[in-house]
């Protein structure tokens, strides 16, 4: 049985549908993932065997706006989640859902190796879960750990604060004829459309994939290029050129070499 936390965010809806229309079985957490013995229960009840682990604070402003919250779902959350499958004390496997975030920003393509700096608080919850699931799969050998570090994604179902509802809210909202202001406009992403996320997070756990791979498009684009394929007019811009520029894309050779190989 496939279980899945977070199920009500965007990837999680998604997953749950894509694993239904696939006749897969999976049992969702209704609970708060900061209910340590609730955790336990869900697992030991439904006989879960697999957890694709969703469940976090995701909005870059809501984690900075709430760290203290932030801490206790994103960390704290990955803490029960490694308590309650030491109590079961039998095989197991994790995709945990982690972040481009937890890299330096780097002109390069990322690859899994390359340097680890959190370029905000979000991105450091994130790299703290990773190195807690790290430790504990060296000393549980039965823990089959998948870490997805997951670059930027959009969706139609997305609400603010996220990048792209916003700008369609935007959009609906403003006086498009007057200048349009643009924080982070040349600043570069890796973007791609959430269901194509689930795809690839659906095939890697079917495969039981161990290690670090980074699901994205593998095309980087400004942000200010993305915001022009999605307005509905030509848009005048106001950027601050003194901003600081970061660039954060993937170099998704191994995802390819991974799903490529088990096709």
């Amino acid at each position: 049985m496939i279980g899945i936390t977070g199920a009500k965010g965007v990837l999680g809806r998604i997953i749950c549908q894509k694993l239904e229309s696939q006749n897969l079985d999976f049992s969702i957490f209704n609970d708060d993932i900061r209910n340590e013995n609730a955790v336990f229960e869900w697992l030991k009840s439904d006989n879960i065997s697999y957890v694709i682990h969703l469940a976090s604070k995701v909005a870059v402003s809501d984690v900075e706006n709430n760290i203290a919250e932030a801490y206790e779902v994103n960390v704290s959350g990955t803490i029960n989640l490694i308590k309650a499958i030491g109590k079961l004390n039998q095989p197991i496997g994790i995709f945990y859902a982690s972040t481009s975030h937890v890299y330096e920003s780097s002109s390069q393509p990322l690859k899994e190796t390359d340097l680890i700096n959190p370029i905000n608080s979000y991105g450091l919850t994130k790299r703290i879960s990773e190195l807690l699931l790290l430790d504990y799969s060296t000393k549980n050998k039965a823990l089959c750990l998948c870490i997805g570090r997951i670059f930027s994604f959009y969706h139609e179902s997305q609400n603010p604060p996220f990048l792209y509802p916003n700008l369609l809210n935007r959009f609906k909202n403003e006086d498009l004829t007057k200048p349009f202001k643009l924080f982070g406009a040349n600043s570069t992403r890796d973007f791609l459309n959430a269901e194509a996320v689930c795809d690839h997070i659906i095939s890697l756990v079917k495969i039981n994939h161990k290690g670090i791979v980074n699901i994205a498009s593998g095309k980087s684009t400004k942000i200010i290029d993305f915001v022009k394929t999605i307005s509905p007019v030509d848009l005048i811009f106001d950027i601050d050129e003194t901003e600081k520029i970061n660039h954060l894309n993937a170099n998704i050779s191994l995802l390819n070499k991974i799903l490529s190989t088990n096709e």
